[in-house]
């Protein structure tokens, strides 16, 4: 009767086992399963601020785009569009800061680092712009995008000739010259 009893308890536990490797592979499944519900969320918020925007709705396209960020970080579409949106709306510094952790995200987007040359030039910020569109033509020149290294090659340029900001000391010889 032990016997019977010690089998039965035996195959109780072992049914109710399974096998490591399915074990495995199913947390995979549901892990690779979120990863995806996570990237169509995603995808959904931005054609939604896409639609937004036609609708002249900034704030909420801008809202859509930072939550379509935090469903998949690896999506470079929405940091596109928002710091497009940031540009033309002359949010500068915003945009400067917002594009600094882009291009940490994506260090090969020539497009991204482009944009963070643009902001930093209206920011007054030289040496930023500068590095960002030397960056952005780097990138492109390596892709063989001429027409995206040219483009960025003109901004260099423009940056490098832009007059530089005037200091105090300058403001107060340009003053006192004035006079």
């Amino acid at each position: 009767m032990k016997k019977i009893f010690v089998y039965a308890v035996l195959g109780f536990v072992l049914a109710g086992c399974q096998p490591k490797e399915q074990s495995n592979t199913q947390e995979t499944t549901a892990a690779a399963d979120v990863a995806e519900q996570r990237k169509e969320a995603a995808r959904r918020l931005t054609v939604q601020a896409m639609t937004m925007l036609g609708q002249k709705n900034y704030q909420g396209a801008l809202g859509s785009l930072d939550a379509a960020i935090k469903f998949d970080p690896t999506n470079q579409d929405p940091y596109l569009i928002l710091a497009q949106i940031l540009l033309k709306a002359g949010e500068y510094t915003r945009a400067s800061e917002f594009l600094d952790g882009a291009v940490k995200a994506f260090p090969d987007n020539g497009t991204l680092f482009y944009m963070m040359g643009i902001a930093h030039k209206m920011s007054g910020k030289k040496l930023p712009a500068v590095l960002a569109a030397r960056r952005s033509f780097e990138i492109f020149k390596k892709a063989n995008q001429a027409e995206d290294a040219e483009k960025a090659a003109v901004l260099l340029q423009q940056i490098i000739n832009a007059p530089d900001t005037l200091d105090d000391n300058s403001l107060a010889n340009t003053h006192s010259n004035a006079s």
